[in-house]
């Protein structure tokens, strides 16, 4: 599962239910074990998001490759649209955001090292 940040003051509008009902709006049907959600969409054949805290979720996703390019397209579309509501940020600040933890994370496994 891939971890994505969630903006300051976005967190608090996921719990009790505010994740499920995201995903809902976006995607249709939910189901829900604990706090993880999963749900399918077109060429998005599962999606696994975990409520880990008001700062955090995972996310799993698989695709059919083989599905018409419409139903990509949608897929994708909703995937980001759900993301940006959840998160608060966009597709390429994730992008920056998740470089940038993977960059703070090598320098302190690098510094342990030495």
């Amino acid at each position: 599962m891939q971890s994505f940040e969630i903006k300051r003051g976005h967190g608090k509008s996921l719990e009790d239910g505010g994740l499920k009902t995201l995903m809902e709006e976006e995607f249709g049907d939910v189901s829900e074990n604990d706090n993880l959600f999963s749900t399918s969409f077109k060429a998005l054949t599962k999606m696994d998001v975990e409520f880990i805290s008001i700062t955090e979720i995972k996310v799993e996703t698989e695709t059919n490759n083989e599905s018409a390019p419409e139903d990509s397209l949608d897929a994708h579309q909703a995937y980001n649209r759900f993301m940006k509501n959840v998160t608060g940020f966009t597709a390429r600040q994730r992008k920056d955001r998740a470089k940038a933890k993977a960059k703070r994370e090598a320098k302190a496994l690098a510094e342990k090292g030495i």
